[in-house]
């Protein structure tokens, strides 16, 4: 393990013993925090290509639909606020997005995803046709013979997907892309967490920070 990454996963764990209490899995309604952090010097000798997430049916949080849901985007009730400020400080990383939301505890059946979009728009071509594809789609920069449908994406891309059973699990299904290398990194995990847990995702070139709490009884 590198020094950089055991600096992070030590604010992670840190943070966690403050904070850990006992699951309450059914919980009406959860908040989930995630701070996206990327690597600076990190995937720097990875040539992997370009890739695009196989995006299935996903609710940007800001939407009608994540409203109607009972997803929405909160301004307010931050916990991670020394994590952000310590990747901040910190030469090896490079804070991409702190953001908070609220929903409803779902099992597998009736969970949504939630779509990310973070960074700088870019542009790629992948197949016209995804069936029979994976996770991850390999893009291309220029039209060519199996690549032609044009499609916009941004530095990190893809879904988050929590649901309920005996435990909260975090669904990770990421790409990064670098648009100057022309290199993306894909990230997918399914995490099985305890609420209040802080939760450490990464690979050689991003990665995000996790909490997910219950709603308690009363608040909004």
């Amino acid at each position: 393990m590198t020094s950089i990454n055991r600096t992070l996963k030590a604010i992670a764990l840190a943070l966690a013993f403050c904070v850990l209490t006992p699951l309450n899995a059914w919980a009406k309604d959860y908040k989930v925090e995630i701070i996206l952090f990327e690597h600076v010097n990190g995937g720097s000798d990875i040539q992997a290509g370009l890739s695009f997430p196989r995006l299935r049916n996903s609710l940007g949080l800001s939407s009608e639909a994540a409203a109607a849901n009972g997803f929405k985007l909160l301004d307010s009730g931050y916990e991670l606020n020394d994590a952000a400020d310590e990747i901040k400080r910190s030469g090896n990383y490079r804070l991409l997005k702190h953001f908070l939301w609220q929903q409803p505890g779902l099992d597998s059946k009736e969970a949504k995803s939630v779509r990310i979009n973070v960074g700088r728009v870019s542009t790629m071509y992948i197949p016209q046709d995804l069936s029979g594809k994976s996770r991850f789609v390999a893009a291309a920069s220029s039209p060519q013979p199996g690549r032609e449908r044009e499609i916009r994406t941004t530095t990190v891309n893809g879904t988050l997907n929590v649901r309920l059973g005996r435990f909260l699990h975090l669904e990770t299904h990421l790409v990064f892309t670098d648009a100057e290398r022309q290199t993306s990194y894909n990230l997918y995990q399914s995490r099985k967490m305890r609420s209040r847990e802080l939760h450490y995702v990464d690979n050689a070139r991003f990665g995000l920070l996790a909490r997910i709490v219950p709603v308690e009884d009363g608040e909004t």
